[in-house]
Parts: structure tokens; C-alpha cells; sequence
């Protein structure tokens, strides 16, 4: 993946151009070093997974996000970071009510799962493009 010639600065309500204005950072855009994703969730995250590769870290703007991670259980509110490593099993989820953050992957490689993610239209689709991602 290249490496960016120049840096860029997008407003509130803007994405990296041809993403959803939640993409902040995508991999293309980074060279592959970071995906960035501004994200609300109401409820469970994605079920139990574990990562080779990539760390993932949530950064909580507002309300409470609670993870496992291997064998612990942690949560945080505004201003927390919860950090969830390569190689442990893990997810997430929101606790009393929805909770806004940015969601922070190293490097960025996951990006392209998540926009591949977004054409899937089957079971056997997910499990296929899940094989080749974890």
C-alpha cells in the first residue's frame, strides 16, 4: 500500500471521499497504517472474535461501552479508552442506553473487510469473506 503524499483534515460530518462520513481514516487513506470509525451502538457489538493481526481500540465520546477480552471485563464511559489486543478473543458492546465512539483499528488492513462487509448478501458470503479476514 503507498504511503500518503499529503494529510487531510475533514469536518464533522465528512468521510474520506467514496466512504460514509463515519469512515475518518480508512486504510487507503493511511497507507494502511490506521482505520478510524466514528460509531454509535445500541446494544451488542460483534460477536466473539479474535484478530492475528490487528489491535482494536474504542475511544468513548458518550455514553458506556462495556468488552470481554480474554479473560476480563471492563467498561468505560466518556473520555475511557478500552484497548483490546491481537490474539485474545473479544467483543464489545453498549451498556443503558447507546454509546458514541471512535473505534480504532491497527493497522488498518480490517477497513477492507468492513467495506466488503457492506455487499454481502448471504451466510455462505459472510463465512467466505470472514475466512479470509480472521
Amino acid at each position: 500500500m503507498p504511503v500518503p503524499s499529503h494529510g487531510y483534515v475533514l469536518g464533522p460530518d465528512e468521510g474520506v471521499p467514496g466512504r460514509s462520513a463515519d469512515v475518518k481514516c480508512s486504510n487507503e487513506s493511511t497507507g494502511g497504517s490506521l482505520a478510524v470509525y466514528r460509531t454509535v451502538l445500541d446494544g451488542q457489538g460483534p460477536p466473539p472474535h479474535r484478530h492475528s493481526h490487528e489491535d482494536e481500540t474504542i475511544l468513548v465520546l458518550a455514553g458506556t461501552v462495556e468488552a470481554d477480552c480474554g479473560d476480563s471485563t471492563f467498561s468505560g464511559g466518556p473520555g475511557s479508552t478500552l484497548f483490546l489486543p491481537r490474539g485474545l478473543t473479544h467483543t464489545f458492546r453498549s451498556v443503558g442506553g447507546p454509546a458514541t465512539f471512535l473505534f480504532i483499528v491497527t493497522p488498518g488492513h480490517l477497513d477492507e473487510f468492513f467495506r466488503a462487509q457492506e455487499s454481502v448478501t448471504s451466510r455462505d458470503e459472510m463465512i467466505d469473506l470472514a475466512g479470509r479476514f480472521f
